[in-house]
C-alpha cells in the first residue's frame, strides 16, 4: 500500500490551521459578546431597580395619603344620615387623588424610559410589570379625582398587577 504524499499549495495553509484561526476568532468574538452582554445586562438591572424603586416609593405613598384620607373621612362618611349629601366627602378623597397622582406618572415616566433589549426577558419583564402596574395606579387615581366615590369600588386587578410587580415587598 503507498502512502500519498500531501503538499502544501502555495498560498494556502493547511486545513487544519485554517481551522485552528476560525476556531480562535470564534471564540474571541463570543468572549466580545459575552463582555459586551455582561456590561449591558449590568446597565439594565441598574435602570430597572431604579424603576422599581421608583414604582415602590410611588406606590408607597399613595398607599400612605389615601389610606389617610379614607381614615379622616370615613367617620363622618358613616355619621351622616342617608339621604344627606356626601359629596363634600367624596370631594376630599377626589382632592386628595389629584394630589396623588403626579408621583405615580412621574414614576410611570421613568418605567417606561428604561429600555431592556429582548435578550434580557427577566428583565423585560420586571420593567413590564411594573409599567403595568403605575400604568393602572395612575388610571385608578385619574378616576377617583373626577369622582371620589372610584376610591370605594373594588379593583382586583390592582392587587394582582402591584402582586405581579412587586411580590411581597412592597
Amino acid at each position: 500500500m503507498e502512502q500519498a504524499e500531501v503538499l502544501d499549495q502555495p498560498g494556502r495553509a493547511p486545513v487544519r490551521r485554517r481551522t485552528r484561526w476560525l476556531l480562535a476568532a470564534l471564540a474571541l468574538v463570543l468572549l466580545v459578546g459575552w463582555a459586551v452582554d455582561h456590561r449591558l445586562r449590568g446597565s439594565e438591572e441598574r435602570a430597572v431597580d431604579g424603576c422599581g424603586s421608583e414604582a415602590a416609593t410611588a406606590t408607597e405613598r399613595t398607599d400612605e395619603s389615601m389610606s389617610m384620607i379614607r381614615t379622616y373621612v370615613q367617620p363622618a362618611l358613616l355619621s351622616v344620615p342617608r339621604g344627606s349629601s356626601q359629596d363634600g366627602f367624596f370631594d376630599l378623597v377626589a382632592e386628595e387623588a389629584r394630589e396623588a397622582e403626579p408621583r405615580v406618572r412621574d414614576a410611570l415616566a421613568v418605567c417606561r424610559d428604561v429600555d431592556v433589549v429582548a435578550v434580557h426577558p427577566g428583565l423585560r419583564e420586571r420593567r413590564d410589570a411594573y409599567v403595568a402596574h403605575l400604568a393602572a395606579r395612575a388610571d385608578w387615581l385619574a378616576a377617583i379625582a373626577a369622582d371620589g366615590r372610584a376610591y370605594y369600588h373594588d379593583r382586583p386587578d390592582l392587587a394582582r398587577l402591584r402582586e405581579a410587580a412587586f411580590g411581597g415587598r412592597s
